[in-house]
């Protein structure tokens, strides 16, 4: 068989899936939203033109989107810098600290800042010990702003830090010997050569921040004013039922992250595979006494706003409304039976979290493979249109994925309304795209001259994949499928529109549970966020145990 023809072969059953679940869903929403379906064209996207307050959501959504970029760039950057020039105590541990936020799920973010912000919070807390407050950040911007950075500095320091870490120190030393200082050099010398990172770190946070659901759901406090788009979809769909109106909205949603999207690949070429560093180090102690204390004062920083609002969800789960110091009353009423007609066992949730994640992982690691092995070896034009083709799914926020689900598999024999199934194919569609950049990225570093050898002694290409290639990319497969499992396990926007009861998942239970007034199912919903948040960090260290490091991916 000819490389072409097993490309061929490899690409026919990934189109295929990708028209099924990706392309259909997006046509019927199209097919809705000009309602080509009844005969009148355009008249529900004049309807919405005309109102005021879509352009008002669809403004704020962008906005908000590029502050919350702003502001995890500022904070990102610097600590880029640290954690890819300069070896100090700890820095393993706060390259860690740093992952754990982006492989949690939002919904878990967003009820860590309601502990850390609340009225009742620490921050609150801490400010009447002083004589101060209380203030009131939920429901306002800033909450969701500082919700954002939380969840996507990590982008930022992963991207921006694995482009630093291969510069040549010596082009910023040539810069400063002839007369530059260090702002100077820095300006002129190291910002040109990493501004092409720093613009796909960007587009990456845009994106995510442009697509947030859960953050905004639950710090919005119901404030109309901070209504994404995302959220706006998701009430026209269960709450007012105006499918045409949800329909044209998903559209523009998606028009905005196709944007994003396309920004985000055309930057990633143009950076190119970035190789290991050729920089060194430097030690601690090699630092100039005023340096040591700004990066004592950096780390300090980052530590603080990343275990602060953890550490405030986790006490609260355990002190919520009780007289004494701590109380583990939560955890025994989270399997006690309220007798509410929405009540969800924790064990059968964990048992769909589990299932639903398990296969995702398994199954989107197997189609990012396939899809990564096409891939590396297309380049030019045809690459770059293979490359956007198989990265459509990215462009598909979750909340629009799963309503496009519901509009298309709802008739006759494909009626899989309230099927697990569905839940199963948008799990493994969100995590695809994350998996298929971290595996072409592997793919793409491993020496081409190891399989030409091969080929050399008499090898054929599958037994030198086998033998080769496929041992020096597992642990790349390893913390892909276990990054997919982190994220199917969390996924919340889509589950929420196609979920039933009797499988519903870990963040569906937690959302029903804040759903409901007093303490007690409040607290229900903390233990249930800490059980996640022990999950997520039993991922992150497995991936960080495998010590597979490609630099510029996730």
């Amino acid at each position: 068989m000819s490389a072409r023809a097993g490309r061929v072969l490899v690409a026919l059953p990934l189109l295929v899936l990708l028209a099924v679940f990706l392309g259909w869903p997006v046509g019927t929403l199209v097919a809705r939203a000009l309602a080509l379906d009844e005969g009148g064209a355009g008249e529900t996207l004049r309807t919405l033109a005309a109102d005021r307050y879509y352009w008002e959501r669809a403004a704020f959504t962008a906005g908000q989107a590029l502050a919350s970029t702003a502001l995890t760039l500022l904070v990102g950057v610097p600590a880029a810098y640290a954690l890819a020039r300069v070896r100090f105590p700890g820095r393993a541990l706060l390259v860690t600290l740093l992952t754990v936020p982006f492989v949690l799920p939002t919904l878990v973010v967003a009820l860590a800042f309601q502990q850390l912000l609340g009225p009742h919070g620490w921050l609150n807390d801490a400010l009447a010990l002083v004589g101060l407050g209380p203030l009131r950040p939920l429901g306002t911007l800033w909450a969701v702003l500082a919700a954002h950075v939380f969840y996507n500095v990590s982008i930022v320091v992963r991207l921006v830090g694995a482009a630093w870490s291969t510069l040549d120190p010596a082009t910023e030393e040539a810069a400063r010997t002839l007369s530059a200082g260090r702002l100077r050099a820095l300006t002129a010398s190291t910002l040109p050569q990493l501004r092409p990172a720093i613009a796909a770190a960007g587009a990456l946070v845009f994106l995510s921040c442009f697509t947030s659901f859960g953050v905004v759901l639950v710090l919005g406090g119901g404030n109309p004013q901070l209504d994404t788009l995302e959220v706006v979809v998701y009430r026209l769909t269960t709450r007012l039922v105006d499918l045409p109106a949800a329909a044209t909205l998903a559209l523009v949603q998606i028009g905005g992250t196709l944007g994003a999207v396309a920004v985000y690949g055309m930057l990633q070429r143009r950076g190119g595979t970035l190789r290991p560093s050729v920089a060194p180090l430097r030690p601690w102690r090699a630092l100039r006494p005023g340096a040591r204390v700004l990066l004592s004062v950096l780390v300090g920083t980052l530590v603080t706003f990343v275990v602060l609002p953890l550490a405030a969800l986790v006490h609260a789960a355990f002190t919520l409304g009780a007289s004494e110091l701590v109380t583990g009353r939560h955890v025994q009423a989270l399997f006690r039976d309220t007798g509410h007609v929405s009540y969800i066992a924790p064990l059968d949730a964990l048992r769909w979290s589990l299932t639903f994640a398990v296969g995702a992982s398994v199954t989107a690691t197997a189609i990012a493979l396939a899809a990564a092995l096409l891939l590396r070896r297309l380049r030019g034009r045809a690459g770059a249109m293979a490359d956007a083709l198989l990265m459509a799914p990215l462009a598909v926020p979750a909340v629009v994925l799963g309503f496009g689900y519901l509009v298309t598999f709802n008739r006759g024999a494909l009626d899989l309304r309230g099927s697990p199934w569905l839940v199963f194919a948008a799990h493994t569609l969100l995590a695809y795209p994350f998996v298929l950049r971290a595996l072409l990225a592997a793919l793409r570093a491993l020496d081409p001259q190891l399989v030409e050898a091969t080929r050399t002694l008499g090898a054929s290409p599958r037994r030198a994949w086998r033998y080769v290639e496929l041992p020096l990319v597992a642990p790349a497969l390893a913390a892909s499928a276990a990054f997919a499992f982190t994220i199917s396990i969390g996924e919340f926007g889509s589950t929420l529109l196609l979920q039933q009861r009797e499988f519903a998942t870990i963040p569906i239970a937690i959302y029903n549970a804040l759903a409901r007034p007093g303490d007690a199912n409040v607290g229900r919903a903390l233990v249930l966020a800490c059980g996640l948040l022990l999950v997520t960090g039993i991922a992150v260290a497995l991936i960080d145990r495998v010590r597979y490091r490609v630099t510029g991916v996730l």
